[in-house]
């Protein structure tokens, strides 16, 4: 059984404010600790970073040596461009050509970044780009500025020969009360019309399950087209996104994703998208591990035991309810 590449997003290992608690309930963390206190836990050999908020110019070569000392790599790197005044009503897609060409810079700036150290992943979350009020904006001109943007970016990446694959990651709402593009299905129509090899998908499940979706059923709609090239691990009730560790809501639903990844031969990394308001963050990651960890070995007993034939015949549904519980209780 080939170990689980598991990466975590250092946003999440420091004080979180919240909207009713905005000075949050922890204390600040540096950026370079959050690194180390990454690197001391076993099976988490990557992180995810936004620039110029956690990496930037003046403190790279630190991180950089973090990195080694703790023989840690980074990940994904994305630009921020939804944490400035600028950015409050959109990104790629603002109406402004000023607030357009800041965000593209940005993304172009995390390219550059990402290339000094060899990053796969770059993401592209939409976050301001949408509406709050009804008719507030105008959709049809929001994608055509935001594949405009893409386009530029992906022209950029092959122009200095970059090999980062760069990532839609759709959210459904908040911060905006609508994100453009926010199903699966809806970023994935997008990456398809931009059609570069290295223009894809970044599946955030807790995202997923907010837009009320099928995860078994997105995933294998991105992987028809070939176009999973990342994911971030977290769970929710399904009404806001908790960004919980995966499975401690639902575990049945964190085996059939990993199931539906085995299947479709996923090699690439398992983000953690973690938000430990309250509680403590290295548990949090730890907790997260194991129980990613345990859900893919609950895949490889119901592969041993015969789940194939019976999801291929699709009929046998209290059947496979069985074979999953009994799988869960006999797996250690």
């Amino acid at each position: 059984m080939k170990a689980l590449k598991i990466s975590m997003g250092i946003w999440g290992n420091t004080n979180l404010p919240d909207r009713f608690n905005t000075n949050g309930f922890g204390e600040f963390v540096p950026v370079l600790d959050r690194i180390r206190q990454v690197g001391q836990i076993e099976g988490i050999r990557g992180i995810e970073l936004h620039l110029p908020t956690e990496i930037n110019e003046e403190n790279a070569y630190e991180v950089e040596k973090v990195l080694k000392d703790h023989d840690l790599r980074i990940v994904q790197l994305c630009g921020h461009t939804w944490t400035e005044k600028q950015y409050k009503f959109g990104a790629l897609a603002d109406s402004s050509k000023k607030i357009r060409r800041a965000a593209t810079d940005r993304v172009k700036a995390a390219l550059d970044m990402g290339a000094r150290f060899n990053v796969p992943i770059s993401v592209l979350w939409p976050a301001t780009d949408g509406n709050d009020f009804p008719l507030q904006s105008d959709y049809l001109a929001l994608y055509q500025r935001y594949v405009d943007a893409v386009r530029e970016i992906l022209a950029y990446l092959h122009k200095n020969k970059y090999t980062t694959k760069v990532c839609i990651e759709p959210k459904p709402f908040e911060p905006r009360g609508h994100i453009m593009m926010g199903t699966t299905a809806q970023a994935l129509c997008v990456v398809n019309e931009v059609n570069d090899p290295n223009f894809g998908i970044n599946l955030d499940i807790g995202h997923s399950l907010i837009a009320n979706e099928n995860v078994e059923d997105q995933l294998s709609l991105i992987f028809r087209y070939r176009k999973l090239y990342h994911t971030h691990f977290n769970d929710n009730d399904q009404q806001c996104d908790l960004d919980l560790p995966p499975g401690t809501v639902n575990f049945i639903r964190l085996v059939s994703i990993l199931y539906v990844l085995d299947q479709a031969r996923y090699d690439g990394w398992f983000g953690l998208d973690l938000f430990p308001y309250r509680d403590d963050p290295r548990k949090f990651i730890e907790l997260s591990r194991d129980n990613l960890r345990l859900a893919q070995r609950v895949v490889e007993r119901l592969k041993a035991e015969g789940l194939k034939p019976m999801r291929t015949a699709g009929t046998f549904g209290t059947e496979v309810a069985v074979l999953v519980r009994d799988c869960i209780r006999k797996t250690r």
